[in-house]
């Protein structure tokens, strides 16, 4: 990467923290097994204008769930766990039968054919101060009798149906502290974060108060202002699932690690046969790529022709995406304030694209998409202003608002992409061989853009 592209992709960066609302973000590369570059923009904090760096605390969101699984992995390296044995032998866990067990590796997979039942979803909103829906949810008696009462949830047998369940990694968590007889943070504190110098990654609040270059988490807001300031979620039932929070430069460490096969420096974290258990692909995936595979607390894909080894993650107040291409000895960790999980993972893979020196269209093509999708919004009119129209982008779907001179509210409805090359989209409609034909049409020597409706012919004003 030269100083050009490094210039070049730190505009871009700025540009889409302007486009996507980002107060305050964070990148970490790692290149050739060594820290590469490193850096923060904007603010972790908007009332105070104080500058987010690549030593702010972030909360890396369902990322913490590698550490999760490697905690699993160390145990099972000690001979006191193994993937193939059953949930119930170390956990009070009754969902399944004994002809359709929940094993540790459906677990860690969502493979547990449970669909995800927001036990720490519960406890997220209970920190940000949502008290609407009232569950027991204040110990691990409670959140046991939350999950054993969701019998009738079991939707399939175990390993044959994908489910993400967020609380699968809380039983994980619960399965650390049961076979080690430590709390679950001070476990990866220990034999996790110490021994990789991560020494201020932490789970607590009281240690996330005591460091002064932390996030202050953004909220969407209703009201004129685009954010509401938030406290980050602290709960033990969020801990193994989403729960750490740490900085894009001691990210790096982690990233060098899971490169040089369970190894940095002196320490030796997992074994290299125990790190390929962990991205051995085990069932597919419906998030990413069409061969995106969930392994165990990693997702596993083909990349510009690349394996790559990656996550997302998001708690509302934080989100992070991490992106590894191993046998190119390169990754990527990006965070920010705010709920960007929508972009994170585009500026990543771009940044990756870059290392590779490929098409970073290719590498990144939800950036293109969005700019494309972006420039059809605005006002449309047909003749004489008759018929108005407003077209509009809210978290990746086009909508069409219309005023119709005749009808006393406006009608809002979804576009679906039939055709992206041509700009084909049609108004989905419950009745067969009904739906609504949308085109758009850019004249690129003028940038006029006008779109037919139906029967309409509209003109973006």
């Amino acid at each position: 990467m030269s100083i050009s592209q490094i210039e070049m992709l730190e505009q871009e960066i700025s540009e889409l923290m302007r486009e996507f609302k980002i107060p305050g973000f964070a990148i970490g590369i790692v290149k050739d097994d060594k820290p590469f570059y490193a850096k923060g923009f904007g603010a972790r904090n908007l009332e105070k204008n104080l500058p987010f760096t690549e030593d702010t605390l972030f909360g890396i969101g369902s990322i913490s769930k590698s550490f999760s699984t490697i905690a699993i992995m160390q145990l099972v390296e000690q001979g006191k766990i193994d993937l193939q044995d059953l949930v119930n032998k170390y956990l009070n866990l009754k969902l399944g039968d004994d002809s359709n067990p929940i094993k540790i590796c459906h677990m860690l997979s969502h493979s547990s054919g449970i669909p995800e039942l927001d036990g720490n979803i519960i406890a997220i909103a209970r920190q940000l101060g949502s008290f609407g829906t009232i569950i027991p949810m204040s110990s691990v008696n409670d959140f046991l009798l939350h999950m054993n009462n969701a019998t009738s949830e079991i939707f399939d047998k175990p390993g044959k149906y994908f489910f993400y369940n967020n609380d699968m990694f809380t039983c994980a968590g619960l399965i650390i502290e049961n076979i080690t007889g430590i709390e679950y943070y001070e476990y990866i504190k220990n034999y996790i974060l110490m021994p990789l110098k991560m020494n201020r990654s932490i789970y607590l609040r009281e240690d996330f108060q005591k460091d002064k270059n932390i996030l202050t988490g953004y909220l969407p807001s209703e009201e004129s202002k685009p954010f509401k300031t938030s406290d980050h979620p602290f709960d033990k039932f969020i801990y193994a699932p989403g729960g750490l929070l740490t900085s894009a430069k001691e990210m790096q460490n982690y990233i060098i690690m899971l490169i040089q096969g369970g190894k940095f420096q002196d320490s030796e974290i997992l074994q290299k046969s125990s790190i390929e258990e962990m991205w051995k692909p085990y069932i597919r995936t419906p998030y990413g790529a069409e061969d995106a595979w969930y392994c165990l607390g990693w997702v596993s894909e083909r990349f510009l022709g690349h394996r790559l080894i990656q996550h997302g993650g998001n708690v509302a107040t934080s989100s992070a995406y991490l992106a590894i291409i191993p046998e190119e000895k390169m990754g990527v960790i990006v965070g920010a304030n705010c709920d960007a999980s929508s972009v994170l993972g585009a500026i990543a893979r771009k940044v990756l694209g870059i290392l590779l020196n490929e098409d970073i269209n290719k590498a990144a093509p939800f950036l293109n998409v969005h700019k494309k999708l972006k420039s059809l919004t605005g006002k449309y009119k047909t003749y004489k202003e008759i018929q108005t129209m407003e077209i509009t982008l809210t978290n990746g779907i086009l909508y069409l608002k219309l005023e119709d001179p005749i009808e006393p509210k406006p009608t809002t409805l979804p576009l679906v992409i039939e055709n992206f090359d041509e700009l084909k989209f049609y108004v989905p409609v419950v009745y067969p061989n009904q739906e609504i034909k949308v085109q758009f049409f850019i004249d690129d020597s003028t940038n006029k853009i006008d779109l037919t409706y139906d029967r309409y012919y509209f003109h973006k004003v």
